[in-house]
C-alpha cells in the first residue's frame, strides 16, 4: 500500500494507465502538424520528440511504449506549437548538420539549403587533388560554406564576408562552434565592395528569387528567412550579375568561381559571364536535374 492509503494508490495507478505513450503522442503530434500544413509532419514530429528527450532520432524506437517524462513534456509541447505556426524546424532545434559541420541557425541568416550543400560537396570532390590555398565566401550568412570548405581543406586561408552584421555575428559564433574561429577573416562587405586581394576559390550563394517567386514560397521561407538573402532585382539576376561583373579581378590565374543560381538562370548568367571576360563558364545541374551551379574561370588558366 502506498503511503497515502489504498485509495490514493488506486488513483495513481489509474493515472499511470491513462498516460499516453510516446507512440501515441507522436501520432497525435503528426496529425496536428499535418492539419497545420507542414510538409513532412511525421519526420518533423520525430525530430521534435527526439529533441524533447535529448536523444538521437534513431533511438526513439526504443522508447515508443514509454510515457513522456514531465520534464520533457514542455519542450515537446512548445516545439509542436511553434512548428504548427510554421516556425522552421531548424529554428526550433537551433542547429543543423551541413556538409560535415554542425551549425547554429536562426532568423539572422538563411537556413542553408540542400542545393548549397551539393555545391560544397561538388567543390570538395573537384578540388581534392589540387586544394585551394585561399578561399573567399561571398554572402556567408550562417558561415555554412566557408566552415564546411575550411574543414575539408585544413591548410586553406579563409575569408568570409556579408553585408549584414547580424549574419556575421552568427557566422562567427559558428566558427567558434566548428573550431575554425582563428582561421577565418570575417569582413562586412556588400559582395566585393570592401574587399582587397585575390583568391584561388570564390564561392557565392547570392539571392536569386524574384519578388513573385518569393511570394509563392512556403510560410517557413517567407516569414522567417531574411528577405534580402532571398530576393534580388532584375527577376532574381541582379546580385549574380554583380558578382560576375566584379569577380574576374579577384580571382587568381587558375582559380575558380563557383556560384549557386536560380533554376532558370543558367543561360542568361553564362552569356553575361562570357561578356564580362570570363574565359570558361559551365552550368551544372543539381540532383533534381535543374541548372543550379555556375563555374567560371579567368581566361588564361581556366579550369571549370
Amino acid at each position: 500500500m502506498s503511503p497515502g492509503g489504498g485509495k490514493s494508490g488506486e488513483e495513481d495507478g489509474k493515472n499511470r494507465r491513462k498516460e499516453r505513450s510516446l507512440a501515441e503522442l507522436l501520432a497525435d503530434g503528426e496529425e496536428q502538424l499535418r492539419r497545420a500544413g507542414v510538409e513532412n509532419p511525421d519526420v518533423d514530429a520525430r525530430w521534435l520528440m527526439a529533441d524533447a528527450l535529448g536523444c538521437p532520432r534513431t533511438e526513439l524506437a526504443l522508447h515508443l511504449r514509454e510515457p513522456l517524462a514531465d520534464n520533457c513534456r514542455k519542450t515537446w509541447e512548445n516545439g509542436l506549437a511553434r512548428r504548427r505556426r510554421r516556425v522552421p524546424l531548424q529554428h526550433i532545434l537551433k542547429k543543423m548538420p551541413f556538409a560535415g559541420v554542425i551549425l547554429a541557425v536562426d532568423s539572422r541568416a538563411l537556413i542553408p539549403r540542400p542545393e548549397t550543400e551539393e555545391l560544397v560537396e561538388l567543390l570538395v570532390e573537384r578540388l581534392r587533388t589540387d586544394p585551394p590555398r585561399q578561399i573567399l565566401d561571398l554572402g556567408t550568412g550562417s558561415g555554412a560554406c566557408i566552415l564546411a570548405l575550411g574543414t575539408a581543406f585544413p591548410h586553406a586561408a579563409l575569408t568570409a564576408c556579408d553585408r549584414d552584421r547580424r549574419a556575421l555575428a552568427l557566422a562567427r559564433a559558428n566558427g567558434i562552434r566548428c573550431g575554425l574561429a582563428g582561421r577565418v577573416r570575417w569582413r562586412q562587405s556588400d559582395w566585393f565592395s570592401r574587399l582587397g586581394g585575390t583568391w584561388d576559390l570564390i564561392v557565392a550563394n547570392p539571392p536569386y528569387l524574384s519578388q513573385k517567386e518569393w511570394e509563392r514560397c512556403a510560410d517557413e521561407v517567407r516569414l522567417f528567412d531574411p528577405f534580402h538573402a532571398l530576393v534580388s532585382e532584375d527577376d532574381g539576376l541582379a546580385d549574380g550579375k554583380r558578382i560576375l561583373a566584379d569577380g574576374v579581378r579577384f580571382l587568381r590565374p587558375g582559380g575558380l568561381l563557383a556560384m549557386e543560381m536560380g533554376a532558370g538562370q543558367g543561360s542568361q548568367l553564362r552569356d553575361f559571364a562570357l561578356d564580362q571576360g570570363w574565359g570558361e563558364v559551365r552550368v551544372l545541374r543539381d540532383l533534381g536535374g535543374r541548372d543550379r551551379f555556375l563555374l567560371a574561370a579567368v581566361p588564361d588558366e581556366g579550369r571549370p
